[in-house]
């Protein structure tokens, strides 16, 4: 079943959110404390939109995104989406997605827009989905420390 985000959800987020992606293939090295931070910067966004997908009374998933306003209109951001890994490839990342997408059509967003890694599973599945990728677009970053 898909919830909307309530903060009561944060916890359960964060510690999915650690077991997901210090996992394969990401290997990050997230703790729960940094999770929590991460996770209620995006939720106290005051443009937040945020979903929880929950197996009887488990977490197994949730994507939290924001609205921006853009020349053409108000766009949809998915910051962060994740779901267990037992229970991936079985189409809850879908779900959810839908659920954003349902959100957008349904309030006249004109677009939903992300970043993911090209040599990550998430990018075929979200060229599945029917996003593109920009080629005239760069995702930049430099190191400070």
């Amino acid at each position: 079943m898909i919830k909307p985000f309530s903060m009561s959800d944060l916890q359960n987020c964060c510690e999915l959110y650690v077991r997901t992606f210090n996992g394969e293939p990401w290997y990050d090295h997230w703790t729960v404390e940094t999770a929590y931070d991460r996770l209620l910067e995006l939720a106290e966004n005051k443009r937040f939109l945020g979903y929880t997908l929950w197996n009887d009374d488990e977490l197994i998933g949730a994507v939290f995104c924001f609205l921006k306003t853009y020349y053409n209109g108000s766009e949809i951001f998915v910051e962060e989406l994740w779901v267990s890994s037992d229970y991936q490839r079985k189409g809850y990342g879908m779900k959810l997605m839908d659920e954003v997408e349902k959100y957008a059509t349904e309030n006249g967003i004109t677009s939903v827009t992300l970043f993911t890694g090209k040599n990550k599973p998430s990018f075929d599945f979200y060229e599945k989905r029917g996003y593109n990728h920009l080629e005239n677009l760069a995702y930049m970053h430099k190191r400070t420390v």
